[in-house]
């Protein structure tokens, strides 16, 4: 996609100012948690990533924590269940500010990121996420619940601008779901890139649309940012190094897996012929994960 213009990008203010008004009557709940029950033995800490940006561990994918003078920005709301916990942590690094949430982004529709998303909403916050994660939001077999939709949405980037603080949101393409949101902080040089990162075996949410041929592409638009700390959704900060080794070898197996269907080895015998060892990955894909890798293998010829 290139260099991101900012005349494209929609100011969040008056659209989440709508949004908060279509949940205004929950407004009075904020001081008081709704009904959650807590999960048995989890364990959520508190880390400082640079000033005035904090992660939250456990419990679900990775949360950020950003201030701004006029409020908080959270990206990710955890497992169902963990409201209560989440919302425990946030009290503890806020507690001399005070300040309200003024925003959840949601990176995409997996139940680790948007799982407590219906709390947020009956308390006043609007959810941002990608247009796609609507459509890919289901209901939510742990808790029983639907999960909320987002209350803004965007299509391919947006800003948020509160109280002197620019967040970014940038979707590059399909990579682990068709819905993915990059989260920038320009003036921290910091990128939260959700499940674009792992230090597992990829694994893209083919029915979701994930794409594993499109995934390296969507990485090469992340490192075109002025970035140093990458914070993925599961485990510690990274560095810029450890994303471009982990497109590198995305890039590997896209090639490798090119190379063999040009030599005319047959789908079924695709998987067992891709070498990834080397990788240090493993897959372990369906009858119809394969079919879908293999279909879009060929589309990209």
């Amino acid at each position: 996609m290139g260099k991101i213009s900012l005349r494209r990008c929609r100011s969040v203010v008056g659209a989440l100012a709508m949004a908060a008004a279509v949940v205004a009557s929950a407004q009075s709940h904020q001081a008081t948690d709704p009904p959650a029950k807590a999960a048995p033995g989890v364990t959520l800490t508190a880390d400082l990533v640079k000033t005035g940006l904090y992660l939250i561990r456990g419990g679900g994918a990775n949360t950020l924590l950003r201030f701004s003078a006029n409020g908080l920005i959270l990206v990710d709301g955890k497992l169902p269940g963990n409201y209560r916990a989440l919302m425990s942590q946030v009290r503890k690094i806020n507690k001399l500010s005070d300040m309200p949430i003024r925003a959840l982004i949601v990176t995409n529709h997996r139940e680790e990121h948007a799982g407590n998303s219906a709390q947020f909403v009956a308390s006043g916050v609007p959810i941002v996420a990608h247009e796609n994660v609507q459509r890919n939001l289901r209901v939510n077999d742990s808790s029983g619940q639907a999960v909320a939709l987002p209350t803004v949405t965007y299509k391919r980037d947006y800003s948020i601008k509160l109280g002197g603080v620019e967040v970014r949101l940038m979707h590059f393409g399909n990579a682990r779901t068709d819905g993915d949101t990059v989260v920038y902080f320009p003036d921290l040089k910091v990128v939260a890139v959700g499940d674009l990162y792992t230090t597992e075996t990829p694994a893209p949410d083919f029915a979701k649309g994930g794409s594993l041929v499109d995934w390296g592409g969507a990485l090469a638009e992340i490192l075109k940012l002025d970035f140093d700390v990458v914070v993925p959704s599961v485990g510690p900060p990274v560095t810029r190094s450890d994303l471009e080794a982990f497109r590198k070898k995305i890039d590997t197996v896209v090639s490798r897996a090119n190379g063999l269907m040009k030599a005319g080895i047959a789908k079924d015998q695709l998987m067992g012929k891709l070498q990834t060892d080397d990788l240090g990955w493993r897959f372990d894909l369906t009858a119809d994960q394969v079919d879908r890798f293999y279909a879009e293998l060929l589309q990209s010829k």
